[in-house]
């Protein structure tokens, strides 16, 4: 049965895609990841897609595995209601890092294109 992902939860899904950069970030496999959470490595893509919410156990092992704080895993906004500035930042900062070259420089060539729209 497929999950329907407008029925997934927004934060569970930031918090899963933030698991995921912060293992790649790492350079851990699933499976030992899901080894250090004492989970079955499908649990841990799961929990990377949503579609899972994580037990506040399993968040606080997954801080300690992963050498971060759980708020790391939370969206950080501010009093607007938008993530903040340095949120994005390391959002980005994690993404980008997780690429390769082509995709590096479509991504520069996209925010410069971007910033020179107003």
């Amino acid at each position: 049965m497929a999950v329907q992902h407008d029925a997934l939860d927004p934060i569970d899904v930031h918090v899963g895609a933030q698991l995921r950069a912060l293992r790649q970030r790492e350079r851990l496999t699933q499976a030992k990841l899901a080894q250090s959470l004492g989970v079955t490595f499908q649990q841990v893509q799961k929990y990377e897609r949503g579609v899972n919410r994580m037990a506040a156990s399993t968040l606080a092992k997954a801080s300690a595995a992963l050498g971060c704080s759980v708020m790391d895993f939370y969206p950080k906004v501010d009093g607007s209601g938008e993530p903040s500035r340095g949120e994005v930042l390391d959002e980005l900062a994690s993404l980008y890092d997780s690429m390769g070259g082509r995709q590096r420089a479509a991504l520069l060539g996209t925010a410069r294109a971007l910033a020179t729209v107003r």
